[in-house]
């Protein structure tokens, strides 16, 4: 997912075309989806007790990037501080706090 967000980074920096841009958020959004299925399946199996909230994280961090999407497909110039940067902040933050909790809470069950 880190190297998604930079690859959509570095496009922005390098004012790169509408569709490179789409191609790339709709990249990241299809492999975010993935990603967070394959996460909540693992909290629901082994009952994750802040699964509301680690699952409502996922759904407004989503909903960001269609937003995204819709957005440049629409022609609208984003700009890389106020539009792209909340997602390298998000997937920062939501690592180092709630899928590392999430990680040692599944360690704790024998996944790994």
């Amino acid at each position: 997912m880190i190297a998604l967000v930079n690859n959509l980074h570095a496009a922005v920096e390098a004012c790169a075309n509408k569709d490179d841009l789409k191609d790339l958020l709709v990249e990241l959004v299809e492999f975010t989806r993935k990603h967070f299925s394959t996460e909540e399946k693992l909290m629901e199996e082994y009952d994750y007790p802040d699964l509301a909230t680690h699952h409502k994280e996922h759904r407004l961090l989503l909903q960001y990037l269609i937003d995204l999407v819709d957005a440049v497909s629409s022609g609208k110039k984003l700009t890389f501080c106020s539009d792209y940067d909340v997602s390298t902040d998000w997937v920062l933050i939501h690592i180092s706090e709630c899928d590392k909790s999430l990680g040692a809470f599944l360690n704790s069950k024998g996944v790994y």
